[in-house]
């Protein structure tokens, strides 16, 4: 039996994918906070409402057939971006705060954390549920 198929660790999956591809884009723009004329990016806030799109799309069947439907689309990447609108701004139009994008990876840090545990929580249970405790 794969777990990740249940939609509950779909889901869970998902949230640490975000999670992961936002760090990306963290770095990236702590290492180009001296970069003139960088603005900083983020990543559009994690919908739990359109993880049943992917959740489709792990659920989705095979095509054997040329006559067959396409089927279900990858799921989309996070990367969609959003530049957001910056109070300060270097006099080199570089507008990446330190302070600023470093609570946003203490943030990302403090949920992926939360994440990690909650699937070990859910995995233990399913194992004690099934009878294989570890």
């Amino acid at each position: 039996m794969d777990i990740g198929k249940l939609s509950m660790f779909a889901n869970m999956k998902e949230k640490m994918d975000w999670l992961n591809q936002r760090q990306q884009v963290i770095a990236q723009n702590i290492a180009n906070s001296d970069t003139p004329g960088y603005r900083p990016e983020d990543l559009k806030e994690f919908n739990p409402a359109k993880v049943g799109g992917d959740r489709q799309f792990i659920l989705a069947m095979a095509k054997t057939e040329p006559g067959h439907s396409a089927g279900l689309h990858k799921p989309q990447n996070f990367k969609a971006e959003e530049v957001r609108k910056n109070y300060e701004v270097a006099p080199d139009k570089n507008a990446v705060v330190i302070e600023e994008q470093l609570v946003k990876m203490n943030e990302n840090r403090i949920d992926f954390q939360t994440m990690t545990r909650l699937y070990a929580k859910q995995s233990e249970m399913i194992k004690t549920a099934i009878g294989r405790s570890s």
